[in-house]
């Protein structure tokens, strides 16, 4: 007759099966797009945010990624994790509402939005201490992340004063922006703005451009031929290695 496993020893078994899946499952993903999952971030007070160290041991910049609407904050920092890691910190927070597509959003709320970008870069401080830059970061925001990074870069250019800008818009400044862009100058260092020629926001990105010109802030714009509203997985290094190293070198 077949001795039957006692309980506790059937839960201890049944909780490695599920370790062991976890890891294969982790396995397989990172076979398949040559990164790791990323590491899970505890914000106090708001939802969990993802980073990847960066491949050194010195102080390096964070590079913080905010998603367009709809955005998987964990697979999206793994796409950034192939081109920014190289630079610095690459962290990805999450908007506060889940979509009904099981995505998050950041519900066009700036304000909201500075609180937990705050929050998220605390928390990576207390973890890590002195291997986190203090000031001059990098934000980098796409579609609805694009407006958070805007209005966020505009408030506070002197933790986040180089951006690069995902669909860019000049319509998401208005009101005192053009005077705050002008009295923020001497701050905000560089500024990249990259657009699909058939994304329909194309002609709004060139305004943006148009803006910071006129404020005397350096700025770079790019149309990029063939590309639509995305920021497509297989052209993450030849997209935006360039200007993550422009922003990067900045003085």
């Amino acid at each position: 007759m077949a001795r039957l496993f006692s309980l506790p020893l059937l839960v201890a078994l049944t909780a490695l099966s599920a370790l062991v899946f976890c890891a294969r499952t982790a396995g397989a993903r990172e076979a398949e797009t040559g990164t790791p999952d990323p590491m899970t971030l505890q914000v106090p007070g708001f939802g969990d945010a993802y980073y990847y160290k960066p491949r050194t041991k010195s102080q390096r910049p964070i590079l913080l990624y905010l998603h367009g609407r709809g955005g998987n904050a964990m697979e999206d920092c793994r796409k950034w994790a192939r081109v920014a890691r190289q630079f610095g910190w690459v962290v990805c927070p999450q908007g506060p509402t889940g979509t009904d597509t099981g995505g998050r959003t950041w519900n066009n709320d700036s304000d909201s939005a500075k609180r937990i970008i705050d929050a998220t870069v605390v928390a990576l401080k207390a973890e890590y201490k002195k291997r986190v830059r203090t000031h001059g970061d990098i934000l980098i925001g796409f579609s609805e992340g694009a407006y958070i990074a805007q209005q966020v870069g505009l408030r506070d250019p002197a933790h986040w004063n180089r951006w690069l800008i995902l669909a860019a818009n000049d319509k998401y400044w208005w009101g005192d922006a053009p005077q705050l862009l002008e009295q923020n100058r001497a701050k905000i260092r560089r500024v990249y703005l990259f657009t699909g020629e058939n994304d329909q926001v194309a002609e709004n990105t060139k305004r943006a451009g148009e803006m910071l010109k006129d404020a005397h802030i350096r700025v770079r714009v790019k149309i990029e031929p063939g590309m639509g509203h995305e920021v497509p997985a297989d052209r993450m290094i030849t997209n935006y290695r360039r200007p993550l190293r422009w922003l990067v070198a900045a003085r």
